[in-house]
């Protein structure tokens, strides 16, 4: 019991300096943010004051604020399906093609993880300059014809939304290809030799072999994306800032404009403890679920 409880204590001491790692740099300053959500702390003034629940009444009145939310929705719906889509299609089919040998299978995947190797910094300044009035698409539309005068992708009300999920699902979508692909590789062979002895057709042995095979790692995949799709911030910022009309005004955005524009810390905190409580419901929910799916299994 002594020993245990030596080894106990020793193990306790080797994790000590990751617990304090993150309790300084994630659980104080978390605190800090939800702590400040009730004062009213606008930089101009000298003192901040107790409001209690005054932010989180002025953020759900806020018009802006709600369509910051709906943008986000748009954003991370449309994000999430395009990247799973892709990188499943890519997936089955090098799974399919895995005559594909040496050197060209390797340069193939090589080819698709460049953009996950990029900084999203890199990926919007990329872009930016591949999409501005002098870039190289509208360049390629009038020497085609097909435009009379440029036009400003990242500025226009109809297509800057589009290239901004274009943009993050072209960044992205490798790092849930490699995922998906590794998930493949565990699929038994006797599975599939198995169906095609019954006359399982292709489609049959993906949603009766395959997908059931991997859906654990589909629904760890689309927990991430959505949380780290409500937090990204530099596509957006570095491409169209927010515009054009805030039709691309996310919710991190919104939250950088109330902090630091317009020096209302307080009401910022009180935005980022909504976009904390929509983020631990996606989180509950995932954990439900894979619970329930071990229960069954």
């Amino acid at each position: 019991m002594i020993v245990g409880e030596r080894f106990g204590r020793s193990g306790l001491y080797f994790i000590l300096p990751l617990l304090i790692f993150l309790i300084l740099t994630t659980l104080l300053p978390l605190m800090y943010v939800v702590i400040l959500s009730f004062f009213r702390n606008y930089l101009p003034e000298k003192h901040i004051s107790f409001i209690f629940l005054n932010n989180f009444v002025t953020v759900f009145k806020d018009q802006e604020f709600i369509e910051s939310i709906l943008q986000t929705l748009k954003y991370v719906f449309s994000c999430t399906i395009l990247h799973l889509s892709l990188a499943l299609c890519l997936a089955v089919y090098f799974d399919k093609h895995k005559g594909i040998k040496g050197s060209i299978s390797y340069s193939m995947r090589g080819i698709l993880v460049i953009p996950w190797l990029l900084s999203w910094t890199v990926a919007a300044s990329v872009f930016q300059l591949i999409l501005n009035p002098t870039g190289l698409i509208n360049g390629y539309l009038k020497t085609l014809g097909l435009i009379a005068e440029p036009i400003p992708w990242l500025g226009s009300i109809q297509y800057a939304m589009v290239w901004i999920i274009i943009i993050t699902v072209w960044k992205a979508f490798p790092f849930f290809f490699m995922l998906l692909y590794a998930a493949f590789m565990t699929v038994p062979n006797e599975l599939y030799e198995s169906a095609e002895i019954d006359g399982a057709s292709n489609i049959t042995k993906f949603w009766r072999i395959t997908f059931p095979m991997i859906s654990q790692t589909v629904m760890t995949l689309t927990m991430l994306d959505i949380i780290w799709l409500l937090r990204q911030y530099e596509i957006i910022a570095l491409t169209t800032g927010g515009g054009p009309l805030g039709l691309t005004t996310t919710l991190t955005i919104k939250i950088y404009r109330t902090a630091f524009e317009n020096f209302k810390f307080g009401l910022a905190s009180s935005q980022g403890v909504v976009v904390l409580i929509i983020a631990s419901i996606i989180s509950f929910i995932y954990i439900r679920l894979y619970v329930r799916r071990e229960e069954a299994l």
